[in-house]
């Protein structure tokens, strides 16, 4: 069955929609059996976004098939097309495992990663304080928060059109990866904010354009609800985990990806200013970007060496893609 599937996929391996697969029926049964009740608009609108994408991209797959070979354009076409039908399926099921896995009746973890910041003799507060004494780094450091899904997006398709297959594929790959660890680990220790636990008026912080790092807390007080039914979808869906960060995670494999490649300068340049930005505009604390440091290593490290001897072997490794001279 495997080698069957497997060559219809470029942009990752069969096991990585395993993965999700089993997220989706988690969610299922969630849905079934628990309070938690998931609004349609969640869900429906990008399930028939990933349903359209899943149509084009086999329509592609049946068309090189007829051929008898794949042209430079239908090979792009076909991974344009599992890239848009992996994003809306992962855009799915990672928003709502974040939401759902917080509902969990855990205690809160925000006094303890404040102690192991201080026992590290990190100044969260410090931090905070200085970031706001300097407004001209403002600007560029929410965008750099703000635009990670864009980051992510542009340094995948990036790496393809360069011929950086096996590297795309990694990554992709990483990316998934990290975020289920993410999502596991956060429901395990739940916290509310940085900011929330160190600043007491926020308001009093005025060159700060919008109250940073308390947007999610709306949704994450909703999902705590002691009792009663909890519905998901009435709060726009935000990340949720605290610790490790995703953000800085997402960071580092964007930046692991790109070394030794063209992408290396404006990749790194982007994780070297998103990374600061994390303990503010994501309400971080420091241990969390250094948990997800470490997370996005050791998952780079192990999937970069699990596809090394396969990617001689690949029916259309993703380096086929630039065209021919």
């Amino acid at each position: 069955m495997w080698k069957i599937i497997g060559p219809l996929m470029q942009l990752c391996r069969a096991y990585i929609y395993v993965l999700l697969a089993f997220g989706g029926v988690f969610l299922v049964g969630m849905g079934l059996l628990s309070r938690v009740d998931f609004l349609p608009v969640v869900w429906r609108p990008d399930l028939g976004a990933a349903c359209q994408a899943l149509l084009l991209w086999g329509a592609l797959k049946l068309v090189a098939r007829k051929l008898g070979r794949r042209p430079f354009a239908l090979r792009m076409g076909e991974v344009l097309a599992e890239g848009i039908f992996l994003i809306y399926l992962m855009a799915i099921i990672l928003r709502l495992l974040d939401h759902t896995t917080k509902t969990f009746a855990l205690p809160l973890a925000d006094q303890a990663l404040a102690g192991l910041d201080q026992m590290l003799g990190l100044s969260w507060l410090g931090y905070f304080d200085w970031i706001h004494a300097h407004p001209a780094w403002h600007g560029v450091m929410k965008w750099a928060y703000d635009a990670i899904n864009s980051a992510t997006a542009a340094v995948v398709l990036g790496l393809v059109v360069i011929g950086q297959g096996p590297r795309a594929k990694a990554f992709v790959e990483a990316f998934v990866i990290c975020a289920l660890i993410s999502i596991v680990i956060g429901s395990m220790f739940p916290a509310r904010a940085a900011v929330d636990f160190w600043v007491a008026d926020l308001a009093s912080y005025t060159n700060f354009t919008s109250p940073p790092g308390v947007y999610h807390l709306d949704a994450f007080e909703m999902l705590r609800a002691p009792d009663g039914p909890i519905v998901i979808g009435t709060e726009q869906l935000v990340g949720l985990v605290t610790f490790p960060s995703l953000h800085t995670g997402i960071a580092v494999l964007i930046m692991l990806a790109a070394m030794r490649t063209w992408l290396w300068v404006p990749a790194w340049a982007y994780g070297l200013v998103m990374i600061p930005s994390t303990p503010i505009w994501g309400g971080h604390y420091f241990v969390d970007l250094m948990g997800g440091t470490a997370m996005a290593v050791t998952v780079w490290l192990f999937v970069r060496k699990s596809l090394a001897p396969k990617a001689a072997a690949d029916p259309l490794p993703l380096d086929a893609l630039t065209p021919a001279q």
